[in-house]
């Protein structure tokens, strides 16, 4: 565990419990599993892919989901890592495959702190890399992420056929 010291309190940042999932599959859904989601498509079956993407992808040993617990021991949100290695070039490389905060602790800086331990632990698992992917019409985690120091390297385009 480890402590985060924000203005409204220590939060504690700890790995994701049993007890954690739905709640991480309910703000992960609009967070991370948005991202996918076609415009026509449930909130049902949205949240069932999504649920099926977690089943196959978040409990592997490159994955880490990282809990932060408020003071009043809340969910306060969460931050999803995997680590890969780059096929072009070989570099390790560490992904933000997603960082969500629960509306009631926004704006409070949970969300930089979050990214801070992302940071650190791309070093600590000696990644040279840390990468994600944000939704475009995100302003609010795009400046997130422009204030703790990545910047855009690519842009992803799609078209649907």
């Amino acid at each position: 565990m480890k402590m985060i010291n924000l203005k409204s309190g220590d939060f504690v940042l700890r790995p994701l419990e049993s007890a954690d999932l739905d709640t991480f599959l309910q703000l992960g859904s609009q967070t991370c599993g948005s991202l996918h989601k076609r415009e026509n498509q449930s909130e049902s079956d949205s949240m069932t892919r999504f649920r099926a993407f977690v089943r196959d992808f978040a409990f592997r040993p490159e994955s880490e989901i990282w809990v932060a617990v408020a003071p009043d021991t809340s969910y306060a949100g969460h931050l999803w890592l995997t680590e890969t290695s780059n096929r072009f070039n070989g570099i390790k490389e560490l992904w933000v495959w997603d960082l969500t905060v629960s509306a009631a602790y926004r704006r409070q800086g949970l969300g930089h702190a979050l990214m801070k331990h992302a940071r650190e632990r791309a070093v600590e698992r000696k990644c040279l890399e840390l990468w994600l992917l944000v939704e475009e019409t995100n302003s609010v985690a795009q400046r997130l992420y422009s204030r703790t120091g990545l910047r855009e390297r690519a842009r992803m385009m799609a078209l649907e056929v």
